[in-house]
């Protein structure tokens, strides 16, 4: 029997909608396994995972993103403090980026429920992953502390500067994995990533299958030609 992936997509006001909506779409083909039509046509092997999604927002509210009012809005499953009442611990904690950090001082603009939720949940969770200036939500909440990691790399320095000192942080890498923790560039790698954590769970096969739905272009670790636009190197 396939094992169920608990993802935790944490998400508040401002948030970028393209660090989730395209990785999960990415990430729930794995449950495309199930579809006569699709295994038919797809020869995807065994696979041994399947994923269960929850959007978490601090408010049972539609959450804005951050080009609002001319976006659409994303409507939670569940509250923080739901999520926590009702004792779930989550696999998977996916990250996106959340409110600019403060441009001036760098200061984290994350509402402190998602922080707290993040620091209780991420202990245990078998992965944690980061989209963009996720990365600084997972920094504020220790998460980082000790790990090599990357970031949306127009905001690379202001995000470094606001960020606790115990992090490295890597100015030309598309993603970073330091155990179990994941992190990645700005907003369109996160699709790049989501595609390396399905070649990780499932193999390489599935994979390609994927990616050959969704036509993302391959890339790798090191193909990060926004660290030399923004001068980080």
């Amino acid at each position: 029997m396939p094992q169920t992936l608990h993802v935790g997509v944490c998400i508040c006001d401002g948030v970028t909608l393209s660090d989730f909506i395209i990785p999960v779409e990415i990430l729930a083909s794995l449950n495309s396994v199930d579809d006569p039509m699709m295994a038919a046509q797809f020869n995807f092997g065994d696979v041994p995972y399947r994923l269960k999604f929850d959007y978490l927002a601090p408010k049972l509210q539609p959450v804005t993103s951050i080009l609002s009012p001319f976006s659409p809005t994303v409507n939670p499953t569940k509250t923080y403090d739901s999520a926590t009442a009702e004792g779930i611990q989550y696999d998977v904690l996916w990250i996106p980026a959340g409110p600019l950090p403060n441009l001036s001082t760098g200061a984290d603009m994350t509402p402190a429920s998602e922080i707290a939720f993040i620091k209780a949940q991420a202990p245990k969770a078998k992965y944690v992953m980061s989209v963009c200036a996720g990365s600084s939500i997972l920094a504020h909440a220790g998460v980082l502390s000790g790990k090599r990691a990357t970031t949306n790399k127009s905001l690379f320095k202001i995000i470094e500067a606001g960020a606790p000192k115990d992090i490295t942080w890597v100015p030309k890498a598309r993603w970073v994995i330091d155990g179990n923790i994941w992190t990645s560039s700005g907003v369109t790698a996160g699709a790049d990533m989501a595609l390396e954590f399905v070649s990780h769970l499932v193999g390489p096969q599935v994979a390609r299958i994927i990616r050959g739905q969704v036509e993302v272009v391959e890339v790798t670790q090191e193909d990060d030609p926004f660290a030399a636009f923004h001068d980080l190197v």
